[in-house]
């Protein structure tokens, strides 16, 4: 049985008739109430309110530049998490801490030489909002690091199991 993408529905009158056709039992509002349970604040911590419990998750959107800054597309992507409402945003990017460990070439990188570019990035999702806590992900990729397109692991010990499993038997790998 192939299933179609959630995020192909245009609308939840089209995901209904999807679910239906599917004979499968999910029932939903066709609107979102601002005052439902995910709509509420929260308190976070030392008198700190988020204004809702909507959160955008860390996601490598692979379309930074080489030299990990934003790219046109993370922009946008930035600009519409906070255009979204939510209050929490995560990281909205795994962000990587070396060249060494990026995932891809185009992966966002914190440095020294980005940070201005990664802070108008936050001025993008902050644009309108009050009562939004924002985090980052920081990340290396280690064995799935792939700074060139090509695999390069770097790994800080040797593990039998995971070297095993990902072919990593070369001693070029240790950090």
């Amino acid at each position: 049985m192939k299933y179609q993408a959630v995020g192909s529905f245009k609308s939840s009158y089209q995901f209904k008739a999807y679910l239906e056709r599917m004979q499968i039992d999910l029932s939903f509002d066709d609107e979102l109430d601002a005052n439902c349970y995910l709509g509420q604040s929260y308190r976070l911590h030392k008198g700190f309110t988020i204004g809702n419990r909507f959160a955008v998750l860390p996601m490598e959107g692979w379309d930074g530049t080489t030299d990990g800054r934003p790219g046109p597309d993370m922009i946008r992507r930035w600009r519409r998490f906070g255009m979204s409402g939510a209050k929490l945003v995560w990281g909205g990017e795994a962000v990587a801490v070396s060249h060494d460990g990026r995932a891809n070439p185009n992966q966002l990188l914190i440095n020294d030489k980005n940070a201005s570019s990664i802070a108008e990035l936050r001025r993008e999702l902050i644009y309108s909002h009050k009562d939004l806590y924002i985090g980052l992900q920081l990340t290396h990729s280690g064995r799935f690091a792939r700074p060139y397109n090509k695999p390069e692991p770097i790994i800080l010990y040797r593990h039998p199991v995971l070297d095993k499993k990902f072919n990593l038997d070369s001693e070029s790998a240790l950090l």
